[in-house]
């Protein structure tokens, strides 16, 4: 199998700054792709925009979608474009942190892929001050 592609698709310019923000950090990410939603989109563009990308994906490894946020309008195209395809594992939420061990991470197979990125997503929430408490306290 071939290193999974990803799409990041947001409101505004989220996807698209998060992408680039990651390759500041890693450089260019092979196989990552930004989606905007735009206030003159509504869910018919963004759908044409998200099967845009797909369609020109070259590669037949698996796809993982990433949306801003759970039943927003890029989550609702996502998923109304992408059903039942098999390619796709669509997630919910995501942040820098994700898209930076998707562009390191080794793991191929797309189903431990999509359940590492949603651990890396979870674990990477922290409350700062309160770690830097318990480390202070200890």
């Amino acid at each position: 199998m071939s290193k999974a592609a990803l799409i990041l698709v947001s409101h505004g310019n989220m996807a698209e700054e998060t992408l680039k923000s990651a390759q500041m950090i890693v450089g260019k990410i092979s196989g990552a792709y930004a989606v905007s939603m735009d206030a003159t989109d509504g869910s018919e563009g963004l759908r044409k925009k998200i099967k845009g990308v797909i369609d020109g994906i070259e590669n037949d490894g698996a796809i993982m979608v990433m949306v801003d946020l759970i039943g927003g309008t890029p989550s609702n195209s996502a998923a109304t474009e992408l059903f039942g395809n098999n390619r796709v594992r669509l997630i919910s939420g995501f942040n820098l942190g994700m898209v930076l061990e998707f562009a390191t991470t080794a793991i191929e197979d797309a189903d431990e892929l999509r359940s590492h990125l949603l651990e890396v997503g979870k674990s990477g929430i922290k409350d700062v001050f309160g770690e830097m408490a318990e480390i202070m306290n200890k």
